[in-house]
């Protein structure tokens, strides 16, 4: 009997210590959440504003207003500034939430990308998306993104 109960703990002593190991790794390992989201006249003035929960819990937030733009654009400046401020703030994983399926489907290459504007954008937050060790960009609905339409919209 006691060869039994030995053995069952000699089995679990590594998967416990396999679970502590992947618990302390997932703590190691916090991201920093940005949402993004432009806006404006299209073409005319627009906004790009952005939110970043980071990693310790603290908000930071930030808003540019462009004279001439297309709401497309407005998207991918957002997007960018978003990263710039968790990567000035130190972040090293991210997760990147926003309402534009253009930008999203477009960042995570399911969609092309075929107006040159806005290439020269996607290559900018992709040099920014590589200086991340890990990252996810994901599309929520429009109600999700509310703080930032509002950060935008009173700009």
């Amino acid at each position: 009997m006691a060869g039994c109960c030995s053995g069952r703990k000699a089995k679990n002593a590594p998967r416990g210590l396999n679970q502590a190991v992947e618990q302390n790794t997932a703590e190691v390992m916090k991201r920093a959440t940005i949402h993004f989201d432009g806006g404006g006249q299209s073409p005319g003035p627009v906004t790009a504003a952005c939110t970043v929960e980071l990693s310790d819990g603290s908000f930071d937030q930030d808003v540019t207003r462009f004279d001439q733009g297309t709401h497309n654009t407005a998207e991918w400046h957002a997007l960018i500034l978003g990263l710039r401020m968790a990567l000035k703030h130190g972040e090293r994983h991210v997760v990147v939430k926003g309402d534009s399926m253009l930008v999203v489907k477009q960042i995570n290459r399911e969609w092309k990308t075929k107006n040159a504007a806005l290439q020269s954008l996607r290559a900018q937050a992709e040099e920014l998306l590589a200086l991340f060790e890990t990252w996810r960009v994901e599309w929520i609905p429009r109600k999700e993104n509310r703080r930032t339409d509002e950060l935008g919209r009173a700009q």
